[in-house]
């Protein structure tokens, strides 16, 4: 059932917008969470192909007022948006321990894996790790700013993403993974689109994954080894949506003033054909009752149909009550 309600998806997600489109040029801006680019730019790639004269782009350096979406990689509060502001899922990433991979000590460590609890005493508390095989003090390095993904561990942990502990490396996440690869005794965490390669699907070179054990038994199990490809692992945490794994939403932070149309148009093109391209470049899927009622929300925030207004605001009173404070 659920196969044949995507493509009907898609069909009526471009019957929808293809009227608003017509004689409508625009121009959408976004920028945020860089760990996201990626997949956004596929989007971008992809959009600009069924609706060309919409231009959508990546504008990190544009004033903040001429911005139309805001791309936040972390859990968001009441405090998080003003009254003029909503936001949409539009995705879900997740973070995996990393080693150089030519650690002396990594089969050892891959063997035994690492407990949701080490993996917070290692970035989170200040005393020395004494559960690693080996005895030389490991390299921890993290970015070097409490980004949207450092957030997005340490809410996870319950901990507060200023007090993580490690060497900053500026720039991005893709430069975080350089440092572990040229360190040998370095660890770190990252976005699964920076551990793997999307072309191979494989582990990128000079790096390792440090498995998580799950059940804390001690070692990684059979069922535990899912780290070989990028499919293997989003296809187990999509099935058992395991809690010792740290994912996380991307949101896409709109005006609920807008009056770019075409911004819309795009975030619902996102919502509906764009979903096909998480797996890809290393993303999870969204749960589809949530992408269904953000649909819903778009539709109706950006003037795209004849939505409910009733049913969007009984959607977004349900939110508001939902959010932590």
């Amino acid at each position: 059932m659920q196969k044949a309600i995507a493509p009907f998806l898609i069909l009526m997600a471009a019957s929808l917008l293809s009227t608003a489109q017509q004689n409508n040029p625009g121009i959408v801006k976004i920028r945020g969470t860089k760990l996201t680019y990626p997949l956004v730019e596929k989007w971008i790639n992809e959009f600009s192909k069924e609706y060309p004269h919409i231009k959508v782009s990546i504008a990190a350096t544009a004033p903040a007022d001429s911005i139309d979406f805001t791309i936040a990689s972390y859990a968001l509060t009441s405090t998080d948006l003003d009254a003029n502001q909503a936001s949409a899922v539009v995705s879900r990433y997740v973070q995996l321990p990393v080693a150089n991979s030519k650690r002396p000590d990594l089969a050892t460590l891959q063997s035994t894996g690492i407990t949701e609890k080490n993996l917070r005493n290692l970035f989170f508390s200040p005393s020395t790790p004494t559960f690693l095989p080996s005895a030389q003090t490991p390299t921890l390095y993290i970015r070097d700013r409490p980004v949207c993904a450092v957030k997005a561990f340490a809410d996870h942990f319950g901990d507060n993403p200023k007090e993580i502990k490690g060497t900053g490396i500026k720039g991005d996440d893709s430069d975080l993974a350089d440092a572990v690869r040229n360190d040998i005794n370095g660890l770190s965490f990252n976005n699964l689109g920076f551990i793997y390669d999307s072309k191979t699907r494989k582990i990128s070179d000079g790096l390792a994954v440090i498995p998580l054990d799950l059940n804390e038994n001690g070692k990684i199990d059979k069922e535990e080894q899912i780290y070989g490809t990028l499919d293997s692992v989003i296809e187990f945490i999509e099935k058992t949506h395991h809690p010792k794994f740290i994912t996380e939403n991307v949101n896409f932070i709109f005006k609920k003033n807008s009056t770019n149309t075409n911004a819309g148009i795009f975030l619902y093109w996102v919502l509906t054909t764009g979903q096909q391209y998480h797996h890809q470049l290393g993303f999870v899927s969204v749960d589809k009752t949530l992408i269904s009622e953000e649909r819903t929300i778009i539709s109706s925030a950006f003037n795209l149909n004849a939505a409910s207004c009733e049913t969007t605001n009984d959607l977004m009173k349900k939110r508001k009550s939902n959010k932590p404070n």
